[in-house]
Formats: C-alpha cells, sequence, structure tokens
C-alpha cells in the first residue's frame, strides 16, 4: 500500500510540564493544516509501504531531517530543507522494527547535537510485520527526548526530559486491567542512555535495536529483568503481566534524570544549595505536582480483577530499619546517609550510619514487616525494596504507591512506616531511598537484599555492592564518588582453589553506570552467569562468558566462578563517565583435599 504524509515545520510554545509551569520555544513538526505536535506524529505502517512525504519548513532557518529511511546508512539517510522551501521523499519501508525520525538545525550532523530549539523535532516510526493484526489496547510507545538549554541567564543549565513531551507527573497516567498483558515501545531520541526500571513486575524484552535495524530476541533467550539500559537512539520492545493491583512507576534510574535538575518547575539553582545544607523540611505531599520525582517517569493504575483481596499473614517476622546520617563522614566532608538495623532494645546512636546498609537476609516465602524510622531530623524519605514482587502500599515512592484512598505517605522526620510484604522469589536485590533520591542515594542511603531458601555459606556466597559516597563537589555534576562494599579500598573476598563460589553484584550508584571486571591485571577471568535482577536466568544465557559486566543504577547480577588455582586477583570497579576506580582484592587459597 501507500501512506501520503504532508508535515510542516513550524515555531511553536511547549509546556513539558504543567499548566503553570514555563513556556519555551521551539520548532515542531505539524501535519498539514493542524497543530504542532510534541512529539511529532507518529509515522506507522506495514513492511512493503511505499511512503510520499511532503516536508515544508515554515520556519526562517534551514533544517536538516533524517530517520525517514532506516535501511540506509545514517549518511545517505539525511535531507537539507532550507528555510521556506519543501521537499518530496518517496521511500518504502523495508524493515520492520520500531524507529524515530528527527529534523535538527543545519549544520548539524546528528539528533544527538540538538539543544533546544529542534530539541522536540522528533516523531516515532513503527514498521509491522505484513499481515500484523490490530494494535493491542494495551501497547504504548514511548519516545525519550530531552529540552535543553546550556546558556540561560540565570542557571548553569535548564532541562526537561520527557516520555512522549510531557514530563512526570504531566504526561499520561496508565489504567490497566490485574493479569492483561501490557507492551511497550520504547524510542531513546535524547543524547544520553537511560536505566529503565520497572516497580512490581517482570519484563521480557521481545525485540531490541537502534537507528538501522531492530532485532526480534529469541524466546529462550528472553531473561526476566525489571531493569534494563536503553542505548542513545536505542529501542525496546517489552512486555509483561500487571499480576498485582495498585500503583506502580517504570522511570529512568538515574536519580538526575527524575529529579528537579531536569524540571523547567522552580529553580533548580535553589534546590541545589537546598541540598548542599540539607534543608528540606518540606514533606513530599506539600511539593507541587505530589511526589517530588521528575522527568522520565511513566505512572500506571493496575485495577484489580473481580474478587481480588490481599493476602493477610497472621505472623511476620519484624526487622527494626532505621534512616540516619552522620555530618562530616564522606568526601569534603559531606553528610553520609545510610539505614541501621537495630537488634535489641536500646537504640543505636542517631549519627550511626553503615554504608551499604546492613544485608537483610529474608526467607522466601516468610512474611516480614520492616519498621522503618527516620531518624534524619529535618527531611522526608521512603524506601523502596527493589526488584521485590510485592503490594503496592510498601512500594515505596511516596504520594504514589498503593490503591484508591490507601496511598504510602512519605516518611516524615520522627515517624514509621511499617512496610509489610512476603518475598515470593529467591534472589539478590537493591533496598534504597525512593525519595531526594540523588542526595540520600548518592550519600549512601541503598544496601542489599538476599532472599534465599536456607541459611547462605558466606564462605563461598560473596556479596558486592557498589554506589555513591557523596554528592558532586562542583556544582550541578554527576556524582563521581564510587565506594565499593563501603570503602574506596575494600577489604578482600577470599576464596579457595577448585571451590564452586556464588558472586552477587548490586549496582547502586545514584547516577552512574558502573562497569565491572574480574580476573588478573593482565586479563579478564571467566564466570557462568545465574541470576539477573534477582531471577534465574535461561539456561541458554548461564554459558561460561568473560567476566566482564557493565551495570545501571539498581541492576544486580549473580554469577558462579570456581578458581582452578591459588593467587591473586581483583574485581575492578569503575564508573562509566569517568571518576574514581576501586579494586576490591580477591585472595584465593590452595585446594583443600577433603576426605
Amino acid at each position: 500500500g501507500t501512506l501520503t504524509l504532508s508535515l510542516d515545520i513550524v515555531e511553536a510554545a511547549y509546556q513539558p510540564e504543567g499548566e503553570h509551569d514555563p513556556v519555551v520555544r521551539i520548532l515542531a513538526f505539524a501535519e498539514a493544516g493542524k497543530a504542532p505536535q510534541v512529539p511529532a506524529p507518529l509515522l506507522r505502517a506495514p513492511v512493503g509501504t511505499t511512503v510520499r512525504l511532503l516536508v515544508r519548513n515554515r520556519t526562517d532557518t534551514a533544517i536538516v531531517l533524517g530517520g525517514f529511511r532506516p535501511s540506509l546508512p545514517s549518511a545517505l539517510d539525511t535531507v537539507n530543507v532550507a528555510a521556506g522551501a519543501s521537499r518530496e521523499l518517496t521511500f518504502r519501508l523495508v524493515r520492520v522494527g520500531s524507529y524515530f525520525y528527527w529534523g535538527a538545525l543545519r549544520g548539524l550532523a546528528s539528533y544527538m547535537q540538538r539543544d533546544w530549539l529542534d530539541s522536540q523535532l522528533t516523531g516515532a516510526l513503527i514498521v509491522d510485520p505484513a499481515g500484523a493484526g490490530p494494535v493491542s489496547n494495551q501497547e504504548r510507545v514511548w519516545l525519550i527526548t530531552e529540552w535543553f538549554h546550556p546558556f540561560p541567564s540565570a542557571r548553569t543549565f535548564e532541562s526537561a526530559l520527557v516520555f512522549n513531551g510531557k514530563a512526570w507527573p504531566y504526561n499520561e497516567r496508565l489504567t490497566v486491567p490485574q493479569n492483561d498483558s501490557v507492551h511497550f515501545r520504547i524510542i531513546n531520541a535524547a543524547a544520553v542512555p537511560h536505566p529503565l526500571h520497572l516497580h512490581g513486575f517482570y519484563f521480557r524484552v521481545t525485540r531490541h535495536g537502534g537507528e538501522r535495524a531492530d532485532t526480534v530476541v529469541a524466546p529462550g533467550l528472553q531473561p526476566l529483568q525489571n531493569m534494563r539500559i536503553i542505548p542513545i537512539g536505542g529501542s525496546l520492545s517489552l512486555s509483561f503481566l500487571p499480576t498485582t493491583p495498585g500503583n506502580w512507576v517504570f522511570h529512568c534510574h538515574f536519580a538526575g534524570h527524575v529529579g528537579e535538575v531536569v524540571s523547567l518547575h522552580g529553580s533548580p539553582d535553589a534546590h541545589v544549595v537546598a541540598a548542599s545544607h540539607g534543608d528540606h523540611t518540606v514533606p513530599a505531599h506539600d511539593q507541587p505536582g505530589g511526589h517530588t520525582m521528575r522527568g522520565l517517569v511513566i505512572g500506571m493504575h493496575v485495577t484489580p480483577a473481580p474478587g481480588y483481596a490481599e493476602p493477610v499473614a497472621v505472623k511476620r517476622r519484624t526487622i527494626n530499619l532505621l534512616i540516619q546520617k552522620r555530618p562530616n563522614a564522606l568526601a569534603g566532608g559531606q553528610t553520609a546517609y545510610g539505614f541501621v538495623v537495630q537488634t535489641g532494645a536500646e537504640a543505636p546512636a542517631r549519627d550511626s550510619v553503615v554504608i551499604p546498609g546492613p544485608v537483610l537476609e529474608l526467607r522466601r516465602g516468610q512474611p516480614v514487616r520492616m519498621l522503618v524510622k527516620n531518624n534524619l531530623g529535618n527531611e522526608p524519605s521512603g524506601v523502596h525494596w527493589h526488584g521485590l514482587e510485592i503490594a503496592s502500599y510498601p512500594d515505596g515512592v511516596p504520594d504514589f504507591s498503593g490503591m484508591g484512598d490507601r496511598i504510602m505517605p512519605p516518611i516524615l522526620p520522627d515517624s514509621t512506616f511499617a512496610a509489610e510484604f512476603t518475598p515470593p522469589r529467591s534472589g539478590t536485590f537493591p533496598y534504597h531511598s525512593h525519595l531526594h533520591e540523588m542526595r540520600q542515594i548518592g550519600s549512601g542511603m541503598y544496601g542489599a537484599i538476599i532472599v534465599s531458601d536456607a541459611p547462605r555459606d558466606t564462605t563461598r556466597d560473596h556479596l558486592i555492592v557498589a554506589g555513591g559516597g557523596g554528592l558532586p563537589m562542583f556544582y550541578k555534576e554527576a556524582p563521581t564518588f564510587l565506594l565499593v562494599n563501603g570503602q574506596t579500598e575494600p577489604g578482600p573476598i577470599r576464596m579457595t582453589a577448585g571451590d564452586t563460589n556464588r558472586i552477587r553484584i548490586v549496582s547502586i550508584h545514584a547516577d552512574e553506570i558502573l562497569h565491572f571486571r574480574f580476573g588478573t591485571e593482565a586479563q579478564a577471568t571467566r564466570w557462568r552467569p545465574l541470576a539477573r535482577d534477582g531471577a534465574d536466568l535461561p539456561l541458554a544465557l548461564r554459558r561460561e562468558a568473560a567476566a566482564v559486566v557493565t551495570m545501571g543504577p539498581g541492576e544486580t547480577a549473580d554469577f558462579t566462578y570456581v578458581p582452578k588455582r591459588a593467587g591473586r586477583m581483583a574485581l575492578e570497579v569503575w564508573i562509566g563517565s569517568g571518576g574514581q576506580r576501586v579494586l576490591l582484592p580477591v585472595e584465593v587459597g590452595p585446594r583443600v583435599i577433603r576426605r
């Protein structure tokens, strides 16, 4: 068939947040005779369709267009449209997948070089398989873009990160029935990668790709995941089953992409100054828009199936978890935030902090009651049990988690919140703050949960937690401090040659992708992947591989490793964007002959 489309490029007013928030100037696509759209009109057709496109540039600047023909090399897929001119394109859609088309000011080589004026000249291009049926009511196409102004008069920069042209909490809020499959197509047209996290459920990635290709993932190679990094220009098609009713979020796990720095609301300068002084006495529910998350967040309401009732546990194991801080405990004299478990009747000192937080050893299927007390003194908090398949109310997003009138409040200073749940799956998970994430997670408010069926042999079961060790020392830069097991020079892990060891890695830096390499100085060794995000991997993905892995904030990975001989090794951890490197020594002792 043939699809005919006329698009105009026009100047427009753009309001990425609420009706009382700033309006900024952009260039936008509009269907001929219609209002400008952000994102640009969705172009969707079956493979084999011939597209006849007319583009009229109604602005006073030349524009370069790209992305309409993903089957071509990038260098051949751009056309220039002079100011006031028109261009006609005729092309055939020959590759199934999720792509995007874009425009940029002439002189720029790529959409990645755009800043503010041309940043929203972007639309999704979906090529369906031949004979595909109607689109499911539960399918959504999400296009990630960023409005970024590097040289405003009053701030270091201004930025708004958006899904489909709107930032949380002003974007589309989904309502889906319990146990009705949901399908997302996510396309990243921003100039940065995003580690995406789904609360409450696991998803499977069925397709993934980039600007020029989109590949089917075979069912046997689709692990259960609740985290996935989408690269610059990348696409993900994922599916999940919302088995538990309530409110859930899907969001970027970079703290800087869900906070005030990527909001045009208010003054990021004021927020940074307040953060440096710990001046956050306003409860989250008094902040504009409810919960203080901003930017790349999608909210979902999962409606309960008829007859649904939350399970009730009669007897629960209680853990008293304290949120605390200690001044002058981190680099540059910064305040450390963290967790402490109270084990007896006497509470620990209010300025005692453990980084990472105590390992929460839970049993699969055993109900637990986490009594979380906020001892921060002057700011609210919240705790997310990352990756656990639990009810919505204790999930940990203040002013959003829950259902109906029962919504989790922020944990205010000197108050206690009871998070009651029963972990259904054995595995490795993080727990961390879910309020003022950049400061609280970045300053040490994170730890590991290990859910198991029986007590662990910690001589062969090793936990590595890599996270932040302080906020940025320079205004608005991403945190570059890195701690491994709470130290910049951590103590060694000890193994014995011939023994099978389990290595559990938790990557929970607030705002950085981390790289891990295990081996000798000369080369990486080999290990066998076992689990990801707390879920066992399919057999086809448990093949021995080089001991290197890249992980975003909130990801966990488990491996098995059998050292062949005694010697010294190390797990090297470093920040992807530059910054610290930390070496975790691994000492392998001689083989023990057991009789």
